[in-house]
């Protein structure tokens, strides 16, 4: 009866750890990786190695093992020689050696996508990127030098995607609405590319009407938008002559009509001079001296 306890708990215990993988000690981590694991593994599913994966794929810097372990749980099992692992991300490389990528989303294409490669345990990883604008598309290569100055070099392609500020509809918004605050949007990040298309910034918009009716979560365009009338002709408007040094308030009547940063003929009656001047408010035209 003892044995065929000690024979069943066994093979529990070896059905708990069916899957084996090898960690090195030292490891690149390229791009989102998937799919296969690239150093030795036992009886591991596809679904177990992408565990893995999602588990460290994030990862840089020096990891205890025993904390990939018991992030696992039970039924895999990591094998390693060390009691740390050294993991290099790319990506985090690339922000280290670059810091003008900023906060642009990287993307990592062949043949680093889905691989994962295992590096000398000391040694130095430098990357090469001449000419980069970190806009787009670019060619970067990877240097891997070990202690023996034995070298490796990896081409790949990185993505860049840089994102600016844009405001999304947190409620429907009628068309031709006069009535817009900045509470009625809520800031998200667009691509750079779509920079002009869409608005923003909010500062000014209670000076603006909407085209049409807008959904909530639409993100605000600048075609969504035509500027209010603030002045209109004949309407007495402050006049405001200013430069870097000197601002010289007056009075004036409006010739035209205008919106939010147009430019209108104004008359000064007590000089009878006219000028063109900038709309900036309700009644209220600003010339540059």
């Amino acid at each position: 009866m003892k044995i065929a306890f000690i024979i069943t708990l066994l093979f529990s215990v070896s059905l708990a750890w069916a899957c084996e993988l090898s960690v090195p000690q030292r490891l690149l981590i390229a791009g989102k990786i998937s799919g296969k694991w690239a150093i030795s593994k036992t009886d591991c599913s596809a679904e177990q190695i992408s565990e893995v994966h999602a588990l460290i794929q994030d990862q840089d810097g020096v990891i205890p093992v025993a904390r990939l372990q018991a992030a696992l749980g039970s039924g895999i099992r990591l094998i390693s020689a060390n009691k740390e692992v050294r993991i290099d991300n790319i990506e985090s490389l690339i922000r280290r050696s670059y810091p003008d990528v900023g906060d642009a989303t990287v993307t990592i294409s062949s043949p680093f996508q889905g691989a994962l490669i295992e590096l000398p345990t000391s040694g130095d990883l430098m990357l090469h990127c001449h000419p980069c604008q970190f806009s787009g598309e670019e060619i970067m290569r990877l240097s891997v030098r070990n202690m023996a100055d034995h070298q490796n070099e990896y081409n790949f392609q990185a993505k860049f995607v840089k994102y600016v500020d844009a405001y999304q509809i947190r409620q429907p918004v009628p068309a031709f609405s006069q009535k817009l605050t900045s509470e009625m949007f809520e800031q998200v990040k667009v691509p750079a590319a779509a920079y002009g298309q869409y608005l923003t910034d909010l500062s000014r918009i209670a000076f603006y009407k909407t085209n049409k009716s807008l959904r909530r979560g639409d993100i605000l365009k600048v075609s969504d938008l035509s500027p209010l009338t603030l002045v209109r002709a004949g309407d007495r408007v402050e006049l405001v002559f200013e430069n870097p040094h000197v601002k010289v308030k007056s009075q004036a009547l409006s010739r035209q009509n205008g919106g939010m940063g147009d430019q209108i003929e104004v008359w000064n009656q007590a000089t009878g001079k006219k000028y063109r001047g900038v709309i900036v408010d309700h009644n209220r035209v600003v010339v540059d001296l």
